[in-house]
């Protein structure tokens, strides 16, 4: 996709100020929630630096012999590094064989570009690698690191790249994008919601699907409270549909719980009583408590979704009887 994503507009405008002015980087750090966009936005960045019409077009011009052997994916000064599909993790290697890339000189006289996806999927050896690069980059060079997590970086990383941040979004002009992408326009915005702003991943989701899926999350938690479901069989149940999309999603339902516990309107959109029922596990416990319940369940995620290889199950029930044992209602009117 080489084409200005409505959201992604101000950032755009920040890079060309940067390119007028003579002001590249040569590490740029792209963050932001997943779903959001940052591959898509590296690939305009690389086809721009690549293209070889007039930089002050400030777009590639997708006709020029760099720009079709770019969307082709066989430019020789370019070079995408991301995760395997048997594995969780960028490996040294991968950085090794990046690094000799980016060293050797452009076959076409302009710079030699390197789009790591998911940086924080890369192992300590792979970030040790790539930090000594950072350190004394390669002159005509640019590397892009895209990143939902960035905290999962070494400091010593983030601190040599210069950042460029992307915001949830929900502007009209990114509802209309919205719209043209999913069977039913009229869930744009609820979808949107759901996706906390991120229009790529709302355009994977469905309406109905996630309204239920959050009511049934929604019920189980209602359904501990009480002590009417054992903890070990909710667990493996939780587990078998995924145990990082199980506790990412706890995370967005806790979110509005806390909202709601302040006073303000809860994020998601809610079906039949599931607002209600919501209200009540809130009204139940302090303001602590809630948080407590919040920050055991972003550590539980934080291993879940880590490269070590955790007891996923075993995390999920560590919630789940906090949970009973905090919320526990049993002869509370």
């Amino acid at each position: 996709m080489l084409n200005i994503l409505p959201w992604h507009r101000s950032q755009w405008n920040q890079f060309c100020k940067s390119v007028t002015h003579g002001r590249l980087p040569h590490a740029l750090m792209l963050t932001g929630p997943e779903g959001i966009g940052l591959k898509e936005f590296a690939y305009l960045v690389a086809s721009r630096l690549l293209c070889l019409e007039d930089e002050a077009t400030l777009a590639p011009c997708r006709k020029c012999r760099s720009c079709v052997l770019f969307e082709a994916g066989n430019h020789p000064d370019y070079m995408l590094v991301d995760v395997e599909e048997d594995g969780k993790q960028i490996r040294v290697e991968q950085i090794r064989k990046m690094i000799d890339f980016i060293n050797l000189k452009s076959q076409f006289d302009r710079l030699k570009i390197v789009i790591i996806d998911s940086a924080h999927s890369m192992n300590k050896n792979a970030a040790n690698s790539l930090l000594k690069t950072l350190e004394e980059p390669p002159a005509d060079s640019l590397i892009l690191l895209t990143t939902h997590r960035p905290n999962l970086l070494p400091v010593t990383i983030r601190s040599r790249c210069q950042k460029m941040i992307f915001q949830p979004d929900y502007s009209t002009d990114t509802l209309e994008w919205l719209k043209r992408k999913i069977m039913e326009p009229a869930s744009a915005e609820t979808l949107l919601r759901f996706a906390g702003g991120a229009p790529f991943a709302a355009a994977n989701y469905s309406d109905e699907q996630h309204l239920e899926f959050i009511s049934g999350l929604i019920n189980d938690l209602y359904s501990v409270s009480r002590n009417q479901i054992n903890p070990v069989a909710l667990s493996q149940k939780w587990n078998k549909a995924g145990a990082e999309y199980i506790l990412y999603w706890l995370l967005r339902l806790f979110t509005d719980i806390l909202r709601l516990k302040i006073k303000t309107s809860p994020i998601l959109f809610y079906q039949g009583d599931s607002l209600k029922i919501l209200q009540g596990l809130t009204n139940q416990l302090d303001l602590v408590q809630l948080m407590q319940s919040y920050d055991l369940l972003l550590k539980n995620y934080g291993l879940a979704s880590s490269q070590i290889s955790f007891n996923t199950q075993g995390l999920l029930e560590d919630f789940i009887i906090y949970w009973q044992e905090t919320s526990n209602c049993e002869g509370k009117p």
